[in-house]
């Protein structure tokens, strides 16, 4: 009887189901972006981490947040400028079984520091998609749509809108 019970707990032991709830992904980036009002591009790199609860059907929700690593701002007229972005959202999303993710963000934290011309803050939202075919990686390509509102602290006479796209590629970790 106590061979039985051992041959019974190991089988157990080896044949546990599991279902990841924690989704971890860091991102690296690069954004290519276009004001609406001055014609101008912003441009750079971006390091992000998703952090989001799993549901057992597909569904996911989290925290992601992105800072621009190296991104320049060109405007149509005048001298280009560095600019240092942090970004903070609210994301769902959904794990499709065709090898393809989706999701949309809001971001409730958006600010882009310019080097001469101050500090940005604004709202946007993200729509982002991926292909998760690949071992270990998933490539995404994501189209953020900003509105700035205030420039150090003071209320902007008219917003400051871009629109960007994100080209990603990420490390998926499930646990």
């Amino acid at each position: 009887m106590k061979k039985l019970m051992a041959v019974f707990a190991l089988i157990l032991g080896f044949t546990s189901v599991s279902h990841a709830d924690l989704l971890v992904e860091p991102y690296l980036g690069y954004e290519m972006g276009k004001t609406k009002d001055d014609d101008g591009k912003i441009d750079g790199t971006q390091l992000g981490l998703r952090l989001a609860y799993k549901s057992p059907i597909m569904f996911w929700a989290g925290l992601d947040y992105s800072m621009g690593v190296s991104a320049e701002y060109k405007p149509d007229a005048g001298a280009n400028e560095d600019a240092k972005r942090s970004t903070a959202y609210g994301v769902v999303g959904i794990d499709f079984p065709i090898l393809l993710r989706a999701w949309v963000g809001y971001g409730f934290m958006n600010e882009i520091k310019l080097d001469d011309s101050g500090k940005l803050k604004g709202s946007n939202y993200k729509v982002g998609v991926a292909f998760t075919g690949l071992p270990f990686v998933s490539l995404n390509l994501e189209y953020l749509n900003e509105t700035f509102t205030e420039r150090d602290g003071n209320d902007l006479a008219t917003d400051f809108k871009n629109d960007s796209y994100v080209l990603s590629v990420s490390l998926p970790l499930e646990f």
